[in-house]
C-alpha cells in the first residue's frame, strides 16, 4: 500500500512540474491579388504584419516558424526583427512532425501558415476542429499548454 502512495505522489509531482508554454498560430496576412503561386502581402497585409509585431513584441517567444512563401515570411518579419529571432522554415505537408517538434520543445513559439494548414496544426496540437475560409485574416490562436492540458484563446490582430 505504501508503494502505491509513493507512486501516486511521484505522478502528481511530475504533473505539477510540467511547465506551461504558449503557442501562437495564425494564417498569413492579406496577400496581393496578383497572379502567381507566391504573392507577397498587400498594403493592408503589411499593416497587419506590423500590428502582429506590436501585439506580440513583449511575448517571450523562443521560436518563429513559417512556410517558405513570401506572404508567410512577410507576416512574421516585423516581429522577428523586433525580437531578434531567425524565422525557421517548415514544410506545410509535414505538420505532424512540426506538431511533435513544438510539443517536444515546450517553449513559446509562433507559427504562421495558411487557411488549409493552420486548422490542421491546431487540431494536431489538441485545440480541436477549426475552420478557416480564404477571406479570413487577422485571427490569432493562442494555445496555453501544460502537460496534456490545452487551452485555446482566440485573439484578433487589429488592422492599423
Amino acid at each position: 500500500m505504501r508503494w502505491m502512495l509513493v507512486m501516486l505522489s511521484l505522478l502528481c509531482s511530475q504533473f505539477t512540474l510540467a511547465e506551461e508554454y504558449s503557442l501562437y498560430l495564425l494564417r498569413h496576412a492579406e496577400k496581393q491579388s496578383a497572379q502567381g503561386k507566391d504573392p507577397g502581402l498587400s498594403e493592408p497585409g503589411l499593416q497587419r504584419a506590423k500590428a502582429l509585431g506590436q501585439l506580440l513584441a513583449n511575448v517571450p517567444l523562443r521560436h518563429i516558424y513559417s512556410t517558405d512563401y513570401q506572404r508567410t515570411k512577410q507576416t512574421v518579419a516585423p516581429l522577428a526583427e523586433v525580437r531578434h529571432l531567425t524565422v525557421e522554415l517548415y514544410a506545410p505537408d509535414e505538420l505532424p512532425a512540426l506538431a511533435a517538434k513544438l510539443t517536444a520543445q515546450g517553449k513559446d513559439a509562433l507559427v504562421v501558415g495558411h487557411s488549409n494548414t493552420t486548422p490542421q496544426l491546431l487540431k494536431l496540437l489538441g485545440a480541436g476542429d477549426m475552420q478557416m475560409n480564404e477571406s479570413n485574416y487577422g485571427d490569432l490562436y493562442q494555445l496555453n499548454i501544460k502537460g496534456d492540458n490545452v487551452r485555446l484563446i482566440p485573439l484578433r490582430i487589429p488592422a492599423l
